[in-house]
């Protein structure tokens, strides 16, 4: 074995201590909540609330009863003290308890417009081909990191079974949602309209940019569909083998380095605001890092 192949398999044979994977986690989550519940408050998360609560049959009834700021004010209501709990939660058991509990509520209901919206592209024929709703896929990887904090806690509290079954749940959730989000969102890559819709992403930004000088747009895009699915193939060998299930990981930890650089080249807020005002690049950029959270979760637990 090559030394640097030595210290790539040293690299992918750590694994992060239950503590420091509970504190990254929760770090992560509250930091998330707090941040985009505070954004309902803003115009342009006003526009997002108007067009997914808006077309939703389970939630325009509120909408069309109190208003869209209301709404927004409602929302934030709920998903700044769910964040606030989260983070209490690595001094308060039970305070963190409530806080993942709200958290996995809010990231299920958010999963559900996805089979109550128009997500698809009827003009390419409809399902499986997804348009607007390819930030919703990222739900289930997000719905898997409260539910394994949630299942911290009740170790803590003694409560193992309820805990293996939470922990247990996180594990497939995470797999399922890194699944759902590299394979199929990675396979939407080789569709013109995903290739002419990332331009703006990669073309502004020094570690995409390079792509268009090697192939033309859809070639670049296609290449990105393929390392997505280069990643997602190597992260499903964890269970079987850790080596090449942990250059999975890896290879996902430098896809979500390289979206959360889109939030500064892009940028990820609008010409007339500013950080940490974001846009709807912005939030899918900090949406990524939950992908990370949910492959290290992996990592720790094959």
């Amino acid at each position: 074995m090559t030394h640097s192949s030595s210290a790539l398999k040293k690299i992918t044979d750590l694994r992060p201590s239950d503590h420091a994977l509970f504190v990254y986690l929760t770090l992560v989550t509250a930091t998330y909540l707090i941040w985009v519940g505070l954004l309902k408050l803003t115009g342009p998360e006003h526009q997002q609330i108007e067009f997914w609560l808006g077309n939703s049959p389970i939630f325009s009834g509120v909408v069309q009863t109190l208003g869209v700021p209301l709404t927004g004010v409602l929302m934030a209501l709920f998903e700044v003290p769910a964040g606030i709990l989260v983070l209490l939660g690595l001094k308060d058991r039970r305070l963190g308890i409530l806080g993942c509990l709200m958290a996995m509520l809010i990231f299920a209901l958010n999963f559900l417009y996805l089979f109550t919206n128009p997500v698809w592209m009827d003009a390419l024929g409809g399902f499986p081909i997804i348009g607007s709703g390819q930030n919703l896929l990222k739900y289930l990887s997000m719905f898997a990191i409260p539910a394994y904090i949630l299942g911290h806690h009740m170790h803590t509290a003694g409560k193992e079974q309820t805990a293996n079954s939470l922990k247990k749940l996180a594990v497939f959730a995470s797999f399922a949602g890194i699944a759902l989000v590299m394979g199929w969102i990675g396979a939407m890559k080789f569709y013109e309209f995903e290739a002419q819709g990332i331009v703006r992403l990669m073309q502004s930004n020094i570690f995409f940019s390079w792509t268009y000088q090697v192939w033309d747009v859809q070639g670049a895009s296609n290449f990105i569909g393929i390392v997505e699915w280069v990643f997602l193939l190597l992260l499903l060998c964890l269970p079987f083998n850790r080596f090449l299930g942990g250059l999975g990981v890896l290879g996902i930890a430098a896809t979500a380095f390289g979206t959360l650089t889109f939030m500064f080249s892009v940028p990820g807020w609008d010409a007339d605001s500013f950080f940490p005002l974001l846009n709807r690049t912005g939030i899918f950029v900090l949406k990524d890092q939950f992908l990370l959270a949910a492959a290290i979760i992996l990592w720790r637990n094959y």
